[in-house]
């Protein structure tokens, strides 16, 4: 199978689609009910149903959440693609107190199932004091 641009562009699509989103449904829209999720927070789940919940329950405590993806590496192999992306989330709270911007790491790993593709995990990670440059 012959990787293309265009699964390129759809598993960094679904990675910025996530990071955009603002509620359980769309952040998990592309997970399976097998999806592993590792959170920042000292949280994990398996399947969607769950973290939609604990992704409502954090949102619900926001005004909003800007995120800019500062960095996205990608990597596809047949039908499984790795999406690593660095982030600076910047987050108002719903009294409209400002947060200090913080850095997250992510990492997504996918799988084309049925000619769509998938999220098989998701690991996401704070960084604090962290510029967000990958060193090379």
């Amino acid at each position: 199978m012959n990787t293309t641009v265009t699964d390129k562009q759809q598993v960094e699509d679904i990675v910025r689609q996530i990071a955009q989103s603002f509620s359980g449904a769309d952040s998990t829209k592309d997970w399976t009910s097998e999806t592993i999720w590792f959170d920042a927070a000292p949280y994990a789940s398996v399947g969607v149903e769950k973290a939609k919940a604990v992704f409502d329950e954090a949102f619900g405590n926001l005004k909003s959440c800007d995120v800019e993806i500062l960095d996205i590496r990608t990597r596809i192999v047949g039908a499984t693609a790795l999406v690593c992306s660095v982030q600076r989330w910047d987050t108002v709270n719903k009294d409209g107190s400002v947060n200090p911007p913080f850095m997250m790491r992510q990492t997504d790993y996918l799988e084309k199932q049925s000619g769509r593709w998938r999220v098989l995990h998701e690991h996401t990670s704070m960084a604090q004091g962290w510029d967000g440059k990958i060193d090379e």
